[in-house]
């Protein structure tokens, strides 16, 4: 999924989900780190030293956090592994850098969290992190907890430079709507883009309290991928490739600007025929509070991503046991989307850790069902009950974000107030092979040899690029104003950087 921007809109999300995933699966913690039974034999048995093993983690320390970590090493003591864990959160205003000053001096912790958004390419060059293939080969349960698909196309330089912590393996947009209105209209399920846009006008024709469809600004870069025609079947000329505004075409095999897409430009005039007509809110360039208003039911419809946190912020709507809530994906019937696999955050190990391969230990016995459970949900009874297999209730406020240290595939819990759809469409977001795999897999923009020129590019995103799919400014006159300001300031050369580091990976496959 898209989870680049920690401290902006998508990693907010995650921030807020953190009390969201756990596990099913595993071996149901019968064996021990690395694989072995508890049938070995004496030798293997005999109590270990317990060496403790610092952390660095992003963030505000969760609500009776202390008591489940003395859980944790309680359990990690009776499971002989070996080690515990000490664990600082350090706040987002300056995690970064905290780390980075550490990582210089040489001071000896263990893992951390680490992100292209962040370090970890800086780290990475200057040989400041411990390559993981060996290690990862050598622990079963890490290995089986992470699909192929995820450690293979989230290498660096070929090698495994972190754990990839992800829950889903591609994006899935749509829009939550009411489904009570479009019942009230007599229109059937929505299954088209025409659809859709029947709810729309059925709304601004009916209701006078109601307005059609509320997103916050800053969220509006996704519309051009959800208004498409050829949204979710694998069908688009031009992808995403993680770098702001621009897109690889698959047809030419060319780097182009999203704006130049011709297999999106339906969904840029949309917008702006949407924002005309009020379907789009006129306020929508300031707009931040959309979650709110549509709970308070001033709007028929907003944004939904099948992330497991989007659909989630609305679960108290159903508290009275009505249903009248549903996702719309467009074309859902076929969809089989375009995904690089590609994963926001690593639990990395620096190279001047003393306790690599213990600290993998710990990882890999996190990667087992009921060790995965405990950290991420907290004590069970107190904290949590499972719901099922893949289900949880939540007893407490205790909220582990997972995304720094569990998150694994398919150990995935559901909260028990996930409305269906919701869980449906996460289900089929956490499964590989509900995923066509893009032509830019294994892609990471590294923008260090255009800096300059990067750094000019990247405020035209909020001046140009947003309004343009905010609908604010009109297509035509947006797409033109994009292509003259990004070419004006070194945009060619940005392009052919990205091109060539694209054709690296493509043409190493």
């Amino acid at each position: 999924m898209k989870f680049k921007k920690m401290f902006g809109t998508a990693m907010a999300t995650v921030l807020a989900s953190a009390l969201l995933l756990a596990g099913c699966g595993g071996n149901g913690g019968n064996a021990e780190p690395g694989g072995t039974n508890s049938g070995a034999d004496s030798a293997s048995n005999a109590a270990k030293e317990n060496v403790e093993l610092k952390a660095y983690l992003p963030g505000d320390k969760p609500v009776g956090f202390d008591e489940v970590l003395q859980a944790v090493n309680d359990k990690l003591k009776t499971d002989n592994v070996g080690a515990s864990l000490n664990i600082n959160f350090l706040p987002w205003s300056d995690y970064g850098n905290t780390v980075a000053v550490k990582m210089s001096a040489g001071e000896d912790f263990d893992m951390y969290l680490d992100a292209p958004w962040l370090s970890m390419n800086q780290m990475i060059a200057s040989k400041s992190l411990q390559a993981l293939d060996a290690m990862v080969e050598e622990r079963p349960e890490l290995k089986a907890s992470i699909p192929n698909e995820m450690w293979e196309y989230n290498k660096f330089g070929g090698k495994i430079m972190g754990i990839p912590l992800g829950t889903t393996q591609g994006p899935v947009y749509g829009l939550l709507i009411r489904k009570d209105l479009r019942e009230k209209y007599g229109l059937p399920e929505l299954k088209s883009l025409a659809d859709l846009e029947k709810f729309f006008y059925a709304v601004k024709e009916n209701e006078k309290e109601i307005k059609p469809f509320v997103i916050n600004g800053i969220k509006a870069d996704k519309l051009p991928f959800i208004l498409s025609d050829s949204a979710n079947m694998a069908q688009d000329e031009v992808l995403e490739i993680g770098v702001n505004m621009f897109a690889y075409s698959t047809k030419d095999k060319k780097v182009v600007g999203q704006w130049e897409s011709p297999m999106i430009a339906d969904a840029f005039e949309r917008v702006t025929k949407y924002y005309k007509d009020g379907i789009l809110s006129k306020n929508i360039a300031q707009e931040q509070n959309a979650e709110t208003l549509f709970k308070q039911g001033k709007y028929a419809a907003t944004y939904y991503a099948a992330d497991g946190v989007e659909g989630l912020k609305y679960a108290e709507m159903l508290k009275d046991g009505s249903d009248k809530l549903e996702v719309f994906v467009p074309n859902a019937d076929q969809a089989k989307p375009y995904t690089a696999f590609q994963q926001w955050n690593f639990l990395c190990i620096p190279a001047s850790s003393k306790h690599a391969d213990l600290a993998m230990d710990v990882i890999n016995w996190l990667s087992i069902k009921e060790n995965h459970d405990l950290m991420e949900y907290g004590i069970q009874g107190k904290d949590w009950e499972p719901v099922g297999d893949t289900s949880y209730k939540a007893l407490s406020g205790y909220s582990f974000p997972g995304y720094t240290l569990t998150w694994r595939p398919t150990l995935n819990r559901t909260p028990d107030t996930m409305m269906a759809d919701d869980k449906m469409w996460f289900d089929f977001s956490a499964d590989p092979a509900k995923f066509t795999l893009s032509p830019t897999a294994g892609f990471t923009f590294d923008a260090e040899k255009v800096k300059t020129e990067y750094a000019k590019i990247t405020p035209f995103h909020d001046s140009l690029f947003l309004p343009l799919t905010q609908g604010v400014m009109p297509a035509d006159k947006g797409k033109a104003m994009l292509e003259d300001k990004i070419m004006g300031v070194g945009g060619q050369k940005v392009i052919d950087e990205i091109q060539a580091q694209i054709d690296a990976v493509v043409s190493g496959k």
